[in-house]
């Protein structure tokens, strides 16, 4: 009976719960009859029917790690096991070989998806055990060893390159790439299936990168786990002198100083040295040996380097005019100069030439003298410089260097293997240029003249790298030519990631491999990908092409000629879940499912639909469905929870929110629809027959007071009776008993049932005082035949008082709420037995339990454990909304006192304003320091002409507020008739196990809730 109700927040059912206290048609003569189910009622259920079976699991295969998502198929799930999924899956034992899985999600009665659990390389099978029995599919799944990138070391070197490190997990494939950010490693040696040692690639700035090794359909990734370190490089140093006894304070700029372990100058160290930052460190010169421009040294753990005679050591009683060095000696400043150090450089008239060419002076002190070096011209590669003033000179034999500078490469293209004879042209190259494609060296370099460079280019990772050339014996002359030379990879494929997707297709992927570039296209199982994008040489994304089947399929690139492909690495699947949330987490790609829940067409896709992600009508994520009613929106974008909008001319509009998974399933209902069809036909009902006996009068008679035993079936569910639904017309039955062995007749629904008798004593023909219960079990309740001889005892005394506590006092809208308490015997599978204070027995709508509370106490309970008895506490004020209600079991004693709470808290609508019109939102507010709930439903319902919801919300806990996109706003204005006024409903709730991630329909049903809140907003206009 749960399918009467599967959906009754999405239209299913045409309203929201039934408030308690609203009136209803009496229905059939069983106090039983359902207005909404409670749950699986077991008597209900036809016989099981035939054993499980499993056929098929789609991937067939998945790491042994677990997480892999499966679709597996088979019959027997649902039907014959429960009346709703989610019950069903709560019967449901599923184990892949001998670990049992703990997520799943039951679609329908021929499929299931389960996510993985850790398992052993190779096949296993896959097992399910039910009520209905067991199935098993042999081999049906084969694990492989994971592919699990886990560590690196280590973690940080050089911009340069060039150093080993090793990357260490499991599963690695025998052919992988390796890439440091972007670019490709040169080398990799495969130690193991859990080891690699890969040469670094040179990067083109300093930072953290990702380190993602891929490679036969598998791949990993750490984030941000190599740090590339500034290759330490001196560019200037102030003072460039002082004294030889050492205790300068010299300030030296430059990269890489991070991590410095050492500052030398000439071969003795620093006594004190400190990084100020990674551009900028401070160090105390040592003595020094003699008057004379001295080496100075950063050594760090990614790189050493020396500046050639950057400190000049001052002579304490200078001889005049001498020159010790030049700085920088190779190149210039930024503004074209370089300071010689020496002595007697302020002197009168000072002259200094380069090569014999005189140059400008800039400034002079008497240990230093800065000037303009002058153009090249005809001047040597490296030069004298020489200083003179008056009768007195002294120079520096190849103290000036003209740096190397490149201007093209030929070719600048090659193969990734290396083996490429290369041309250069530049100036003032050295003979003993040493040359670095990326991070490694070439071979069979030699300079025919100062304006060419030859070599031979070594093995690189694809894509273009960096030219470094300098000059062996002098490593400061060096110039960088970044991009300068491209390695050529051969077309590879090497993952597709995500390797699922929606049959609707639309799922954005990211292919990785090699060789990617302009012309590159994309197919699925033969079928062009659509928005094909080149992101480098390694990756581009594209779209995947909609497919007629759920199935693996081949992946391949094409450039040009050449073909790479993957077989089976992407799958497809049908997203359509239960209805609600299923699948992995949202990542990105959301498919939605939209199904029509209207009379005649139910469960039918529904096509053109139109899902919108978000509420800006603009947005790119957004679509009309397909033929299936699906849709897949897939961006980079897509983080966090999101908010969809299902709509369509002629059918109500549905709202999602806080969407954390892949899949999301709704239902649409025609508005000309008053129905759901899901809902099964009522059977013929069941007659009972029986007799009542045990009558014990409780004291004397008065003239006015009979005897008199009222029987009664046991309810499936508490919102089968008062004060959901009326008492039911009983004037088919027999049901008021006044003799010994009296006779009872009483109708049902068919299934496994119980019925009781409540004696009492009747005065004046109107009041009822029960204090006798009897209960008749295990009847098997028949449409076509009658269940006779089924006797109550009256054995039960009901005398037991529980004093409750309940939240309070509370006010609704300025008055005293009050707390109306009900009671029910639970007999599980055959239903719940009212306490005759809920309905006066029969008679009445309303518990006479009542007060504003802290303190209530209930009275004329049977002598039970208190875990057979369920309690509702239902707090309202002097209108029917908002309300809130509780439904509470407590073991142990009941006369030792029970706790009913804490309630949760009475919504107050905000949005829209009183009085104006509605433009979409519809905001709500809350006691924000009472329990937060699980889930929220907010309903719109048409008021007047065209009645009936037209808008419905689905919202995790903690929302306060919803929006109706405006073109979803416009399509529902367009649907009312003239003079149609509209209404906001809100349901919140508590639900046991409950996961809004994996929330279905059935979980939205009150029948499932342990405590809910009922409000409702003013009409206002549409």
């Amino acid at each position: 009976m749960a399918m009467l109700c599967l959906l009754p927040a999405l239209s299913a059912c045409g309203d929201s719960p039934r408030p308690p206290g609203t009136t209803v048609d009496a229905g059939i003569t069983d106090a039983g009859t359902v207005a909404e189910d409670a749950g699986t009622d077991a008597g209900s259920q036809t016989d099981a029917g035939p054993a499980p079976t499993l056929l098929s699991s789609l991937p067939a295969r998945g790491e042994s790690g677990g997480g892999t998502w499966v679709r597996v198929t088979g019959s027997g799930f649902i039907q014959g096991v429960a009346t709703t999924p989610t019950e069903a899956a709560r019967r449901t034992v599923l184990k892949l070989g001998e670990r049992e899985v703990r997520d799943f999600q039951l679609i329908n009665d021929t499929s299931l998806d389960l996510r993985t659990p850790p398992g052993t390389p190779g096949p296993t099978n896959i097992s399910l055990e039910n009520p209905r029995g067991t199935a098993r599919c042999e081999a049906c799944f084969t694990y492989f060893e994971s592919f699990d990138l886990r560590d690196l070391a280590p973690a940080t070197g050089a911009l340069s390159g060039g150093n080993t490190v090793a990357l260490v997990g499991t599963g690695f494939p025998s052919e992988v790439q390796v890439l440091f950010g972007g670019t490709a490693s040169p080398a990799i040696t495969q130690v193991s299936s859990n080891e690699l040692r890969v040469i670094v690639p040179r990067a083109s700035s300093a930072g953290p990168v990702d380190v993602r090794v891929q490679g036969q359909g598998s791949g990993g990734v750490l984030r941000r786990a190599y740090r590339y370190l500034d290759d330490p490089r001196i560019t200037d140093v102030t003072p460039l002198t002082g004294p030889q006894s050492g205790g300068t304070q010299v300030v030296l700029m430059g990269r890489g100083f991070e991590g410095t372990t050492a500052v030398r100058f000439g071969n003795t160290p620093a006594p004190l040295f400190q990084v100020d930052s990674p551009f900028q460190l401070t160090a105390t010169t040592p003595p020094g040996p003699s008057a004379a421009a001295t080496n100075v040294t950063v050594v760090t753990p990614h790189g050493t380097w020396t500046s050639r005679n950057a400190f000049t050591y001052e002579d304490a009683t200078p001889a005049g005019l001498t020159l010790h060095g030049v700085f920088p000696h190779v190149g210039t400043r930024a503004d074209g100069t370089v300071t010689l150090t020496g002595s007697g450089l302020d002197a009168a008239g000072l002259a200094v030439s380069f090569g014999g060419q005189a140059v400008t002076l800039v400034t002079a002190t008497p240990t230093t003298a800065t000037v303009t070096v002058p153009a090249r011209a005809s001047l040597p590669r490296i030069v004298t410089v020489s200083v003179t003033a008056g009768a007195a000179s002294a120079s520096l034999s190849n103290g000036y260097t003209f740096q190397l500078a490149l201007s093209q490469v030929t070719p600048d293209t090659g193969p990734a293997t290396g083996g490429t004879p290369v041309t250069v042209e530049g100036t003032f190259i050295p003979p003993d240029a040493v040359v670095r494609v990326g991070a490694l060296e070439a071979t069979a370099v030699s300079t025919p003249t100062q304006e060419q460079l030859r070599f031979t280019t070594p093995p690189g990772g694809a894509g273009a790298h960096a030219l470094l050339v300098f000059s062996a014996s002098d490593p400061e002359n060096e110039v960088l030519l970044p991009d300068a030379y491209t390695y050529e990879a051969p077309l590879t494929l090497a993952q597709v990631e995500p390797a699922r997707g929606a049959i609707a297709g639309g799922t954005r992927v990211t292919v990785r491999g090699t060789g990617f570039g302009a012309g590159t296209t994309v197919t699925f199982a033969g079928e062009p990908a659509t928005d094909v994008q080149v992101v480098d040489g390694h990756t581009l994304t594209c779209r995947t092409p909609p497919s007629r089947v759920q199935a693996p399929a081949e992946v391949s690139v094409t450039r040009g000629a050449i073909r790479a492909s993957l077989s089976e690495a992407f799958t497809y699947f049908d997203p359509r879940g239960p209805g609600g949330l299923s699948g992995g987490p949202l990542t990105g790609t959301l498919n939605v499912t939209v199904l029509d829940t209207s009379s005649g067409a139910y469960g039918r896709p529904v096509e053109g639909a139109r899902v919108l992600l978000g509420t800006d009508a603009a947005t790119p994520l957004q679509g009309l469905t397909d033929a299936r009613g699906q849709l897949t929106l897939s961006d980079p974008g897509m983080v966090g929870a999101q908010v969809a909008t299902a709509f369509k001319d002629g059918y109500d509009a549905v709202t999602v929110a806080g969407i954390r998974a892949e899949n999301l399933t709704v239902y649409l209902r025609k508005l000309t629809s008053d129905s759901n069809p899901g809902n099964p036909p009522d059977l013929p009902p069941a007659t009972i027959v029986g007799r009542v006996r045990g009558f014990k009068p409780p004291r004397p008679l008065a003239p006015n007071e009979v005897l008199e035993a009222r029987v009664f079936v046991a309810q499936p569910s508490p919102t089968s009776g008062p004060p959901f639904v009326g008492p039911g017309d009983r004037r088919a039955d027999t049901w008021r008993v006044r003799a010994e062995g009296g006779t009872f007749q009483v109708h049902t629904q068919p299934g496994l049932r119980a019925v009781y008798a409540v004696l009492g004593v009747l005065k004046d023909e109107v009041n009822f005082e029960p204090y006798l219960l009897g209960v008749r079990r295990g009847i098997a309740a028949s449409s076509t035949r009658v269940a006779e001889g089924q006797d109550v005892v009256l054995d039960m005394h009901l005398d037991v008082a529980a004093p409750l506590t309940v939240d309070g006092p509370i006010t609704v809208s300025g008055q005293p709420a009050q707390h109306q308490v009900y009671a029910w015997l639970d007999l599980g599978a055959e239903g719940l037995v009212p306490h005759p204070h809920n309905w006066g027995t029969g008679t009445r709508f309303f518990s006479t339990i009542e007060g504003p509370g802290p303190r209530l106490t209930f009275p004329g309970l049977p002598r039970v454990d208190g875990t057979s008895l369920l309690f509702l506490d239902l707090l309202r004020g002097t209108t029917t909304y908002p309300q809130s209600l509780l439904y509470h079991r407590q073991p142990g004693d009941p006369t030792q006192g029970m706790t009913l709470g804490p309630l949760l808290p009475l919504p107050i609508f905000t949005e829209p304003p009183s009085g104006q019109r509605f433009v979409g939102d519809v905001a709500w507010s809350t006691n924000i320091s009472a329990p937060v709930p699980d889930v929220q439903r907010l309903t719109l319902t048409a008021v007047g002409e065209g009645t009936g919801i037209r808008w419905t919300a689905i919202l995790p806990g903690g929302a306060t507020h919803v929006t109706l996109p405006q073109p979803a706003l416009e399509v529902l204005r367009a649907g009312l008739p003239a003079n149609t006024r509209l209404r906001a409903d809100l349901s919140t709730a508590r639900v046991p196990r409950f996961d809004y991630a994996q929330w279905t329909y059935d979980t939205l049903s009150p029948a499932t809730w342990t405590a809910y809140v009922l409000g409702r907003s003013e009409v206002f206009d549409p």
